[in-house]
């Protein structure tokens, strides 16, 4: 009579190509059925010392999990007696650079949007949270920051007084990102910034020229060098770095059209990457505390836009560049309004422009944001529909609008011929008429000049 097996020994049986099979039985599953676990080998021996190892390993396995769970037991009990986590206990400034660093620096955001995140943090965050830990930043704490900041800013300009609600809803925003990733990465209880109140954002009456003094402007704007940069800000309300950043391709005399594709920007140094395929730096210098940069997307996906622009500015455009042409202006990059040194112009000096002739017409804060609300403004009043006006401005809230604006470019003309009534060339130009005018595609056959193969004499010494 053969031995019986003990209990949880198993069964051994041979396989036709003589290679031995060991199972055992490990337990039943919830429908009764067996577990079983099986061991092969060229022998009844490896077969055993296989399952030998194989048990070795779960009970190892087992014994690390009970650990696990007890050292886990151990932390949660710490946790609870301490009353937050010890990732929790890492400072702000650290934790809020690492994730700047890791979500919001170039290429997966703009070098702009990341500059500024990191001069709100230099100039406001870190005083008021950097060495902190972040278990100490409650809703208490963030609501202090909001109130200090609505009655002291530490303003950027200089200025006493409080940041605006605008500044203070864009620094909670900021906050609310960074400490709904702090919840999983650093394990916090919750987001102290949700049940904070802001104060509330006040839309502030916008800038806009009146005709009286839109024709004030216009004549005072033809003793500048950069006239013709000024007027077309104003007849087609581009954004500054949108603006300076357009280049003569981008201006096409047959259609007719301005194609915004790009947009020029001063950032901190400190934002910058070399390697980033999506900007060119202007100039770079790693001791430079900014550079001018030329970004290959303008401020959003709308922004990119082809606009139907009116005779009168078309006109004056290659008026203008043939001036240039015509001139010892170096221009290497075939940009539509460069420097005289044949430069990109850096918006602040634009900006400065547009404040000194504003002093001189005695006409108060006109600055190029007021050029474009004058220009929706004047389209507004001469009934052009609202989508339109912002399709001609770029704005990001009719993305989906203007999908359905394809082949609407004589109404965009139209939109901007609306303007025209403020244009005339005959006034600001004496050079002779264009020959062969006609009211529609006038311009095609104009071949305009390309500046990169120029060269420009040396002035001679007095």
């Amino acid at each position: 009579m053969a031995k019986r097996r003990s209990n949880g020994e198993g069964s051994f049986w041979q396989l036709p190509d003589r290679t031995w099979v060991h199972q055992i039985t490990l337990g039943r599953k919830e429908d009764g059925s067996l577990i079983r676990k099986s061991f092969k080998g060229r022998t009844k021996a490896i077969c055993k010392e296989r399952k030998e190892e194989w048990l070795a390993e779960q009970a190892a396995l087992k014994d690390k999990a009970e650990m696990e769970a007890q050292e886990g037991a151990k932390e949660l009990e710490e946790e609870i007696q301490r009353g937050h986590s010890l990732e929790s206990e890492a400072q702000f400034e650290t934790a809020f650079l690492e994730w700047l660093k890791l979500y919001k620096s170039p290429p997966t955001r703009k070098p702009s949007t990341y500059a500024s995140y990191i001069a709100t943090y230099s100039t406001h965050f870190a005083e008021f949270f950097g060495e902190m830990p972040l278990y100490q930043i409650t809703q208490d704490v963030v609501q202090n920051y909001y109130q200090q900041k609505q009655l002291n800013g530490n303003r950027r300009d200089g200025k006493s007084g409080g940041l605006s609600p605008k500044t203070i809803r864009n620094h909670h925003m900021i906050l609310k990102d960074f400490f709904t990733y702090a919840q999983g990465r650093y394990r916090l209880p919750c987001n102290p910034t949700l049940s904070t109140t802001r104060p509330e954002v006040v839309q502030r009456e916008m800038r806009v020229l009146s005709p009286d003094e839109m024709q004030i402007f216009i004549e005072e704007v033809m003793k500048e060098t950069q006239r013709i940069a000024i007027l077309t800000d104003l007849f087609v309300g581009y954004r500054i770095g949108e603006l300076l950043a357009l280049e003569i391709s981008d201006f096409n005399p047959k259609r007719q059209t301005l194609t915004v594709n790009k947009n020029l920007l001063r950032v901190s140094t400190d934002a910058l990457s070399p390697d980033n395929p999506n900007i060119k730096i202007l100039n770079y210098d790693p001791a430079k505390k900014t550079h001018l940069i030329v970004q290959s997307t303008p401020k959003t996906k709308s922004s990119n836009r082809e606009t139907a622009i009116s005779d009168g500015l078309c006109e004056l455009l290659i008026r203008h560049i043939f001036t240039m042409a015509h001139s010892d202006w170096p221009n290497p990059n075939n940009l539509l309004f460069p420097s005289t040194k044949g430069t990109y112009l850096d918006p602040k000096s634009f900006e400065i422009r547009l404040k000194a002739v504003s002093k001189r017409c005695e006409i108060k804060k006109v600055n190029p944001h007021a050029l474009r609300h004058t220009l929706a403004t004047r389209l507004v009043e001469g009934n052009v529909p609202l989508n339109i006006v912002q399709g001609i401005l770029g704005h990001a809230s009719i993305e989906t609008t203007r999908k359905y604006l394809h082949g609407n470019e004589e109404i965009e003309r139209e939109a901007i011929g609306t303007m025209t009534d403020y244009l005339d060339v005959g006034k600001l130009v004496t050079a002779p008429q264009l020959n062969g005018t006609k009211k529609r595609g006038k311009f095609a056959d104009v071949q305009l000049p390309d500046f990169s193969t120029r060269t420009v004499p040396k002035k001679k010494l007095q």
